[in-house]
């Protein structure tokens, strides 16, 4: 059986040492970035910001959910089968749209900012079994990739002009949790 996890990290890896490398003729700005290809088409901004408004709608869903029924054993059971378990389809959801845009987009920033949802849902799901294993040590440490992999993610975001799509999915499941 092949394990998902040690594919993530590595791309995870990869991911976030191409955003901190460097030389060559780059602005400080752009450095370790892709070189744009050419502006979004607005239809493809429409639907991509359209996607991401939607996106952030679920989250608030799943987050206002968390409560329901009865009460969860530890804090780690409420992460793990109310918000990260429900989490993936809609990750993978979002993944499949955003990514089908990509032909039509022919923007690098674009194309990052779509594929970074690859690895988020695979670390996503190993997040799902540490969690379901009672491994709270590494639960903490998949929730800090996706952390970071969400900054990358938001940055691409900002730079191929998706101005809805420059949102957080972990911080709008938590906010959710108080409303």
């Amino acid at each position: 059986m092949i394990r998902v996890w040690p594919i993530a990290l590595v791309l995870t890896a990869m991911l976030l040492a191409a955003g901190c490398g460097g030389g060559g003729e780059e602005s400080d700005a752009n450095q370790g970035r892709p070189e744009q290809s050419e502006a979004l088409p607005a239809e493809i901004v429409s639907r991509a910001d359209s996607n991401c408004r939607d996106f952030l709608l679920e989250a608030r869903r799943i987050g206002r959910k968390a409560f329901g029924d009865a009460p969860p054993t530890t804090i780690l059971e409420l992460a793990t089968e109310r918000l990260v378990k429900p989490s993936i389809p809609v990750l993978e959801g979002m993944a499949e749209r955003q990514q089908g845009l990509e032909p039509e987009a022919n923007n690098s920033s674009f194309d990052l900012y779509a594929e970074l949802f690859d690895p988020i849902v695979a670390i996503a799901r190993e997040r799902l079994a540490a969690g379901r294993a009672g491994d709270a040590a590494k639960a903490k440490r998949l929730e800090e990739l996706l952390t970071n992999l969400g900054l990358e993610q938001r940055q691409a975001a900002r730079e191929a002009g998706l101005a809805d799509c420059d949102i957080d999915f972990q911080h709008a499941l938590l906010s959710s949790l108080n409303q």
